[in-house]
């Protein structure tokens, strides 16, 4: 089993990452029996199925701090993991070699892992505002970070009408491992902390809402 890391990070939330190894095989054999996987069968790729099922297969052995109850995930209309009827907050990322998965029974949690590519660089102007360029400098690690920073709080927010761009702006943190996010809507203005690492030539950020 390649499970790479379960922490506990906070007393009511706990984070997994898991190295994608196994067939698809082994990865349904290690799903519990009353787990949906009806979504599968809309991935073409191979590759594409293995980070599906290998990160839910994480979603699953995370639970087990939480209780043994047999819970299906589902998604929401926005496109959300979630448990029906129970309290526990969930986010999901993969890439073709890594997943992760952060969960909660008590504060919304925001989750994403990309591998560290000049492929952030090229499609910067999308996702970047031109403050946030200072900071980013044209480095293709720091220009991952921010993109990944934001798209943890996208999914945090899970609201489709959010703008990378305009929505979600970044900027570093005196904390060692923090950056400094803004939710920035008519009706939204927040901030949040941004936790970071690099993990395996990829980039690593989650969030909490503890507030």
């Amino acid at each position: 089993m390649p499970l790479l890391l379960t922490q506990q990070i906070t007393p009511h939330t706990w984070l997994g990452i898991w190295q994608l190894q196994e067939n698809e095989a082994d990865l349904y054999a290690a799903l519990p029996s009353y787990a949906d996987v009806s979504a599968v069968a809309g991935k073409v790729h191979p590759r594409r199925r293995q980070e599906w099922l290998a990160s839910r297969v994480l979603v699953y052995t995370l639970l087990r701090h939480f209780t043994e109850a047999p819970l299906a995930l589902a998604r929401n209309p926005d496109g959300k993991p979630y448990f029906p009827g129970q309290p526990l907050q969930v986010s999901i990322t993969h890439s073709p070699q890594l997943a992760a998965v952060i969960l909660s029974d008590r504060h919304e949690v925001g989750i994403d892992i990309e591998l560290i590519t000049p492929k952030a660089l090229r499609v910067s102007d999308r996702f970047l505002a031109e403050t946030e360029k200072q900071f980013t400098a044209a480095d293709e690690t720091t220009t991952c970070l921010y993109w990944s920073a934001k798209e943890t709080l996208y999914k945090l927010h899970s609201q489709k009408r959010l703008v990378l761009k305009e929505n979600l702006l970044i900027c570093p943190s005196s904390e060692p491992n923090v950056l400094t996010g803004r939710v920035q809507t008519e009706n939204i203005s927040k901030l949040y902390r941004i936790q970071h690492e690099i993990i395996q030539g990829h980039v690593l950020t989650y969030c909490i809402d503890s507030l």
